[in-house]
C-alpha cells in the first residue's frame, strides 16, 4: 500500500484557489479537494476544520497577492482611491461575490486597506466611531454592488425585475414612487458607485469639520 501524500497547509489552500477559479464556490467542498490532493477529507481536518476556514483561508491568501494602489492626494481623495481599489480589484474575481456574501473573513491582508482608510480619516479628525461606521458602510456599499453586478451577470435577458412585474394600482397610494418606478430602470442604470461612496465619505467629513 503506498504512503499517504504529505500536506502543507500552503498546498491545500493553493488547490482550493484553483477549484474556486474553475468551479465556483459551489464546487468546492472538502471531498472534491480531498480527491484533487489524492487525499482523504478526514486527513483535510488536520489542517482545516471546514470549508469556511478553507474560504477564509483561501480570500486571504488572495487578498495578499492583489496589487492594491497606494493612495495619494489629500485625505478624502485616498479615502475615495481606497474603496474604489476595492471595489475594483475585487471584481476581477468571479467566485469572490459568494464568499463575500456569507461574511467569510477577508484575512489580515485586507485590515492593510482599512489601516490606510482609517489613517486619513484620522487626518481629517474624524473620530474613530464615526470612521468605523463609515469604513463598514463602503464595505457593505461595496459588497452589494459587487452582489448586484454578479446577479445581473447571471440573469436571463427576458427576466423581468420586481418594478417591471408591479401593478401601477399597487403604488397608487404612494406618489413619489408610482412617479418614479416607470424610470426605475433607467434611473438604477445610472447609479454611480463612486458617486455613492464620495456622498458617504464627504458627509462624514462635513460633519467631523462643523
Amino acid at each position: 500500500m503506498p504512503p499517504a501524500r504529505s500536506l502543507q497547509r500552503d498546498d491545500i489552500v493553493e488547490t482550493a484557489i484553483t477549484i474556486l477559479e474553475r468551479d465556483g464556490v459551489e464546487g468546492l467542498s472538502m471531498r472534491r479537494l480531498a480527491i484533487e490532493l489524492d487525499s482523504k477529507p478526514m486527513t483535510l481536518y488536520h489542517y482545516v476544520p471546514n470549508k469556511s476556514a478553507l474560504l477564509s483561508l483561501a480570500l486571504s491568501e488572495i487578498a495578499a497577492r492583489i496589487p492594491w494602489v497606494t493612495p495619494t492626494g489629500n485625505p478624502r481623495d485616498r479615502m475615495v482611491i481606497i474603496a474604489m481599489d476595492m471595489f475594483d480589484k475585487l471584481r476581477e474575481i468571479p467566485w469572490i461575490v459568494s464568499i463575500l456574501s456569507q461574511g467569510t473573513n477577508v484575512g489580515t491582508p485586507a485590515l492593510a486597506l482599512a489601516d490606510e482608510f482609517f489613517t486619513a480619516a484620522a487626518e481629517l479628525g474624524v473620530n474613530e466611531q464615526d470612521t468605523l461606521d463609515l469604513w463598514r458602510a463602503v464595505w457593505y456599499l461595496v459588497v452589494s454592488e459587487l452582489q448586484w453586478l454578479d446577479t445581473l451577470a447571471h440573469r436571463n435577458a427576458d427576466d423581468q425585475s420586481w418594478h417591471e412585474k408591479m401593478d401601477p394600482v399597487q403604488v397608487a397610494h404612494l406618489p413619489r414612487v408610482a412617479a418614479i418606478i416607470p424610470r426605475w430602470r433607467e434611473l438604477s442604470a445610472g447609479f454611480d458607485i463612486r458617486r455613492a461612496i464620495e456622498a458617504q465619505i464627504d458627509g462624514v467629513i462635513a460633519r467631523a469639520q462643523r
